[in-house]
C-alpha cells in the first residue's frame, strides 16, 4: 500500500487518512480470532478450563463455538488485510457478536472479558470511522 508512482497512465493510489486504523483493526481481529480459536481447542481438551458459571450449554458447545468463531476471525482479518469492501462489515459483525459473547465470560473472567470488550469497540471503530482503503487519484 502507499502510493504508487511512475505509472504510464498517470494514476496513483494515494492512501486516506486513518488507514493505519484499518490496519490495527485488521491486526486485533485476526489476534482475537487466533486466542478464540485457541481457548476452544483449550475448552475441548480441558472440561475444567472454564469455569462452572457459563450461561448456557456445556464445555463441549462452547469449545467448538470457539473454535468456529475464531476461525472466522481469522478469515475477516486476512480479508481485511487484502483491502476488501465488504470484509469491514463481516468484521464488524464477528467483533459486535464477539463482545456479546464475552458478557457470557463475564462472570468467570471480569478482567479479560473488560478488556476484549475494549478491544473489539476498538475494532469497530478502525473498520467504521475509516472503512475506504484508498483512493484513486487521477493527475
Amino acid at each position: 500500500m502507499g502510493k504508487k508512482e511512475g505509472s504510464t497512465s498517470g494514476t496513483r493510489y494515494v492512501e486516506p487518512p486513518g488507514s493505519g486504523w484499518r490496519a490495527f483493526a485488521g491486526t486485533l481481529i485476526l489476534l482475537g480470532g487466533v486466542f478464540n480459536l485457541l481457548d476452544g481447542v483449550v475448552a475441548l481438551t480441558y472440561k475444567s478450563y472454564l469455569s462452572n458459571h457459563l450461561l448456557w450449554s456445556n464445555f463441549a458447545t462452547w469449545g467448538w463455538i470457539l473454535v468456529v468463531f475464531g476461525l472466522l476471525q481469522v478469515l475477516a482479518g486476512l480479508l481485511i488485510f487484502r483491502g476488501s469492501t465488504w470484509a469491514a462489515a463481516f468484521g464488524i459483525v464477528l467483533v459486535s457478536l464477539n463482545t456479546v459473547g464475552q458478557l457470557a465470560f463475564l462472570r468467570s473472567y471480569p478482567v479479560w472479558s473488560v478488556i476484549i470488550i475494549a478491544v473489539d469497540l476498538m475494532v469497530i471503530y478502525g473498520l467504521t470511522a475509516y472503512g475506504s482503503t484508498r483512493r484513486e487519484m487521477n493527475t
